[in-house]
Parts: C-alpha cells; sequence; structure tokens
C-alpha cells in the first residue's frame, strides 16, 4: 500500500498528455484554499507526474506554500498513469466533464491497442463510468483512423515481401483479414496508369532527374527514377516482386512501391545512406541472399561502373569498384549465376569505361556472355542519355584535336530466358 509523504510543491510535474481534464475549473482552486488543511494528498507516479489532484496542487501553489502531502504509485508508465489518472478523476473530486470523457476515450482507444475491439469498449467505459455506447460513439472517428493505419501499414509490409501471416501479426489482425484488405487495394487504378516519365522509343532521355519521385540526389552514381519507372511500367505488372542488390540509396524501393510493385532490397552496406528504408546488407557476389524472395519477375542490377566509381561507394572486401577488370567480370558472373536461378527477368544498366586514349570498354556487350552461356538472351537493348553534360570544354576540345568521341549514355540491357 502506498504511504502518504510531504514533497515540494514546486517537485510536482504536470503532464498535459497524461492528465484527463481539458480545463481546469478556478471556482474549485478557490475552494480549496479555503480548506487548505483539510484536502487529502494529491497521487503523484514516476519523478513526481501528477496523476490526481490537479485544482488541490494549484491550491497549494496560489497559497504559496512549499510542501504538499502525496501519495507516491512510483514507477508507472505513460499507460499505467493515464488510467489511473482516469479512474481516481471519474469516481471523485472535481469529476470530469462530458468533453473529457469524450477526449479521453479515443487516447485510451490507442493506449489499450494491445486489447480486442470489444475489450477496449469494455475496458473504457468502465474507466469513464459510461455506457458501452457512447465509447462506441466517441471512439468511431478513431477507430476509423486506426483502421486506416492498419491497412497502410499491411499494403506497405506486403510491398516488402512479407506474407500475409506475418503481416497479419505485425498488424493485430486475422489474415483473411489482411487478405481482403491486400486484394481490395491491388485494384487500385492508379498501379495501371503510365508513370508521366513513359517513354516511347528504345532512348530514354530525361531533362533532369526527378529526385522527389525517389532515390536521392546526393549518392553518387544514383539511377534517375524516371529509368525505374519506365523499366517497372514496361516489363512488371502492379504486384509483382522486384529484386535489387545494389539498392544504393533506395531508387527502386521508393518508385517500385509508388507503382504497386513489392520490392526486395540489398547492398553491401545494407540501408548506410537511407536508414529509413528497408535495404538489407548483402555482398551480390557471394550468391543469392537467404531472406530475398525465392523467386522475383524482376531482378535489377545497377552495378558499380567499374573504374568510373573507385573510391566511390566503400571498402568493402568484395566492392566492384575497386577490382580490376577481371576481377570485375569474374564477380559478376558469380551475381548472373545466381541471379537467374531466381528471376523471371534480369535488367542491368552500365556504362561504358572510356580509358585515357579515348578507347572504351564496352561493358554492355562483356558482360552479356554469362547470361548467354545459361541460354538466356536479350530482349531489349535501350540507350539511356546521361540528363547532363558529363564532359569539360577542355575534354570536347582534346576529343575534338584527336578525332575521338566522349561518351555520354548507358545502357539499359533486358535479358529473359
Amino acid at each position: 500500500m502506498n504511504e502518504t509523504t510531504t514533497i515540494p510543491v514546486s517537485s510536482v510535474r504536470f503532464v498535459k498528455e497524461l492528465y484527463p481534464r481539458l480545463k481546469p475549473h478556478d471556482d474549485a482552486v478557490e475552494r480549496y484554499r479555503d480548506a487548505i488543511d483539510n484536502l487529502p494528498p494529491i497521487v503523484v507516479a514516476r519523478d513526481g507526474v501528477l496523476v490526481d489532484g490537479y485544482h488541490r496542487w494549484q491550491a497549494h501553489v496560489r497559497e504559496g506554500l512549499e510542501q504538499i502531502r502525496a501519495v507516491n504509485l512510483g514507477n508507472l508508465t505513460d499507460a499505467e498513469i493515464v488510467r489511473e489518472s482516469i479512474r481516481r478523476n471519474a469516481t471523485h473530486g472535481q469529476q470530469l466533464s462530458q468533453k473529457d470523457k469524450q477526449r479521453m476515450a479515443g487516447q485510451l482507444w490507442t493506449t489499450l491497442a494491445h486489447l480486442t475491439t470489444a475489450e477496449r469498449v469494455k475496458e473504457i467505459a468502465e474507466l469513464l463510468s459510461v455506457s458501452e455506447r457512447s465509447v462506441q460513439s466517441w471512439t468511431k472517428d478513431v477507430r476509423k483512423a486506426e483502421k486506416e493505419a492498419q491497412q497502410a501499414k499491411a499494403w506497405d509490409l506486403w510491398l516488402d515481401c512479407l506474407t500475409e501471416r506475418e503481416i497479419a501479426d505485425a498488424v493485430g489482425v486475422t489474415q483473411p483479414t489482411v487478405n481482403d484488405w491486400l486484394i481490395e487495394k491491388r485494384k487500385s487504378a492508379v498501379f495501371y496508369q503510365a508513370p508521366e516519365s513513359r517513354q516511347h522509343f528504345d532512348v530514354w532521355q530525361f531533362p533532369t532527374p526527378d529526385w522527389e519521385s525517389g532515390g536521392q540526389r546526393s549518392y553518387f552514381g544514383a539511377v534517375p527514377p524516371q529509368v525505374v519507372e519506365n523499366l517497372l511500367w514496361f516489363f512488371t505488372d502492379p504486384g509483382d516482386i522486384v529484386v535489387d542488390l545494389f539498392a544504393g540509396s533506395g531508387t527502386t524501393i521508393d518508385v517500385a512501391k509508388r507503382m504497386g510493385r513489392r520490392v526486395w532490397a540489398s547492398d553491401i552496406r545494407g540501408n548506410f545512406y537511407s536508414p529509413h528504408l528497408p535495404i538489407h546488407q548483402h555482398d551480390a557476389t557471394t550468391g543469392w541472399p537467404a531472406d530475398a524472395p525465392r523467386k522475383a519477375d524482376l531482378v535489377f542490377l545497377d552495378p558499380p561502373y567499374w573504374k568510373q566509381a573507385t573510391g566511390k561507394y566503400s571498402s568493402e572486401p568484395n566492392e566492384l569498384a575497386e577490382m580490376d577488370i577481371e576481377a570485375f567480370y569474374t564477380a559478376w558472373r558469380t551475381v548472373v549465376k545466381a541471379v537467374v536461378e531466381h528471376a523471371k527477368r534480369v535488367a542491368y544498366i552500365i556504362s561504358p569505361t572510356q580509358l585515357e586514349d579515348g578507347s572504351v570498354v564496352d561493358h554492355a556487350t562483356d558482360m552479356l556472355r554469362p547470361f548467354w552461356d545459361v541460354g538466356w538472351r536479350v530482349e531489349r537493348r535501350i540507350i539511356v542519355p546521361y540528363s547532363t553534360q558529363q564532359a569539360t570544354g577542355q575534354q570536347v576540345t582534346w576529343a575534338r584535336e584527336n578525332r575521338r568521341m566522349l561518351k555520354l549514355y548507358r545502357d539499359l540491357v533486358v535479358m529473359h530466358r
């Protein structure tokens, strides 16, 4: 049993979010000032947080008193403080107003989220000393908002490639309910509309990268979101599974989810560049990730462009950007060997490397061989020019004087069995 002690008036902490009363009653404080010596103790909990007795506490403050009698309930959680505060305020002293109870009904609905709907209604009705019908009426909006939040979370988790069972456990509903939500969401017409950036030819030109659509402008080598938009539009359908093993800052995740595609992404540094995104840490040169979906409708590969990216990404042991050309192609063969066992289609994007003498290493064709060796063929080869000029004036002058061409594009190659 909690004993009554005397504590400094200044040590009492009023936390608005944990207290059930919308507005104090000044006349009650004034009445209590006249009976200051006969008032029951206030109730506090963890670190002096006020649980019950706001008007009594304020009466002491106005009287200029330094000490107040209090019962300390100990180290309660926020949820426990709220429930205890409501229980006490609803049954004695200055009673909670109808507005107070209505406001707290909504707050309690969230606090008691671990209970079933029926259990929450009953618990709140008992705490506030009101009917269950009143609780149902007062919580109508918060219940609607809660359902919408659950549906949004379920959809997001499904796009992250979780199973319906895993989603049901995470959201707190039954698996059939999750199934119904997903079926309805997948009907959304927005997922069947071509992106504004839709291309009509096999040269994909975009004035500037639309970074508002996904990814990070500051990430070196980030593929423009419009490239991913068009790749998914032409080669996948809503609900298809897309796997990206060189996720970088997560452009593919942002775009795929917006377009209703399920997506699983990894990078050698995990979500280092985008901690808010579910980018798994995995070295693509070691094979197919153990926790990735076993089958993907499309695997998108955006590896470092060999020497063009030296020192730009990481110092991990198998960082492709730090390898010589033979090691680079050996690692690439390992990646291809893994993905062709799990994918219906594979798309990779790469830029030729221009050497100092002006010649180029045509990676796009070199990187086809491991696909050919296992019977895969080119479905489409798309030219993706860089959106801004990559050469300096000095380089252009050199090219003119030496009858050389400067590279200004990437190859996007789509493969299928």
